[in-house]
């Protein structure tokens, strides 16, 4: 996000003021008195949210609790690079009852293609370093998690045997940031690659015993089978969460600043607004509602159930708005219908037969879907 043009951070202070925490944690009670919810969920990132100081988190934990309990439980995460977790940051975090997740791409090989400092040096052996002290903590109340972004270029086995290494029990991945006018990377070799990727990790995955959680697949599995999954990524349910900025500005997600410059900039904010307003904007509004507010070739896609569009920021274009599927739809259409296909093979034959389950091929759906646009139900749509 901060290398696609958005340079909103820097007019923005680098940590909440008392101020600021004040009015969010008064419109949090009122917000949740108002709909009768009894848990909340606080998830600090960046930047690099560790660089707000041990004593911000302190205050900011011991407010909310003072402000928000009996009546709403508080809960509380924290998005880190690693780079400054050590044993006392583990400790610390673990008293605060604040669960932990890190951000790493895979070994330094891999992490070190974009994940340097402000020196373009390697960040690698330093949240390493990171990891492990979370991963060995005693004092943390939740077993690390780490996010990884995917490069298509890249050994997806070796990255997800690092990962099993060093002892990783939570693991997902995420695509890479991108629009209809800021496109993913493309190799000549496939159409797919991200696909590809992931079903190479997953095939590894999959039958191994000992292995660890991932939830995009864990999501996906769980989507194919019926059940509701509450993802921003792809299920066609809400997106119950918004973004206050260190100024207290109520935004949407933060992924759709790669869309453009200040796009994400609503004119709400804590200090003035409660936060169902912010619901009256009309791109948190988009975004909250985005698996059902979908362009008329994903409406008529044979995995809409499960993809949902995808994520709302992926489907952006300057020319047609949000009204695309996803940049990443051939590499969903490959990846939802592999997957379909190894759970339902592994279902008993006959709960497959009284549930009238058969696999959809890649092939197939893709035919469907570009049956859609040579029909005319979609004229002027893409499928990248």
């Amino acid at each position: 996000m901060y290398h696609a043009g958005d340079d909103s951070y820097q007019r923005q202070p680098k940590r909440m003021t008392a101020l600021v925490r004040d009015a969010l944690l008064q419109r949090v009670l009122e917000h949740c008195n108002r709909y009768g919810l009894k848990t909340f969920d606080f998830i600090l990132h960046g930047g690099e949210p560790l660089l707000a100081g041990k004593r911000f988190f302190e205050q900011f934990v011991a407010q909310a609790i003072a402000r928000l309990t009996p009546a709403v439980e508080p809960r509380f995460f924290i998005q880190t690079n690693g780079l400054l977790l050590d044993e006392a940051w583990c400790r610390h975090l673990g008293r605060l009852g604040i669960r932990v997740g890190i951000s790493l791409d895979g070994p330094a090989s891999v992490n070190d293609r974009y994940r340097t400092d402000h020196r373009g040096q390697s960040s690698f052996l330093a949240v390493e370093r990171g990891l492990r002290y979370a991963l060995q903590s005693d004092w943390l109340v939740n077993h690390p998690g780490v996010l990884t972004v995917i490069d298509p270029t890249t050994n997806p086995v070796a990255v997800y045997e690092y990962f099993r290494s060093v002892g990783v029990r939570e693991l997902d991945f995420l695509f890479p940031d991108a629009t209809f006018d800021r496109p993913p990377y493309q190799p000549a070799t496939s159409d797919t690659p991200y696909a590809d990727w992931l079903i190479t990790v997953f095939d590894q995955w999959f039958m191994t015993k000992n292995k660890p959680r991932i939830r995009l697949f864990e999501q996906l599995i769980a989507l194919i089978l019926g059940q509701d999954v509450q993802s921003e990524r792809w299920g066609m349910g809400t997106n119950e969460f918004m973004v206050v900025e260190t100024n207290g500005e109520i935004e949407p997600s933060d992924m759709l600043k790669i869309c453009g410059p200040d796009f994400t900039k609503t004119g709400v904010n804590v200090c003035t607004h409660a936060l169902v307003d912010a619901l009256d904007h009309s791109l948190i509004a988009l975004h909250r509602n985005s698996h059902q507010t979908l362009s008329r070739i994903c409406q008529k896609c044979p995995v809409v159930a499960v993809c949902g569009g995808g994520l709302l920021a992926h489907r952006y274009s300057a020319r047609k708005g949000f009204d695309n599927p996803s940049v990443y739809c051939r590499d969903l259409l490959k990846l939802i219908t592999h997957t379909q296909s190894r759970v339902i093979a592994f279902l008993p034959v006959a709960i497959r037969q009284e549930a009238d389950l058969a696999p959809l091929s890649y092939d197939d759906a893709l035919a469907a879907v570009q049956a859609v646009q040579m029909n005319g139900y979609c004229k002027g749509d893409n499928v990248k």
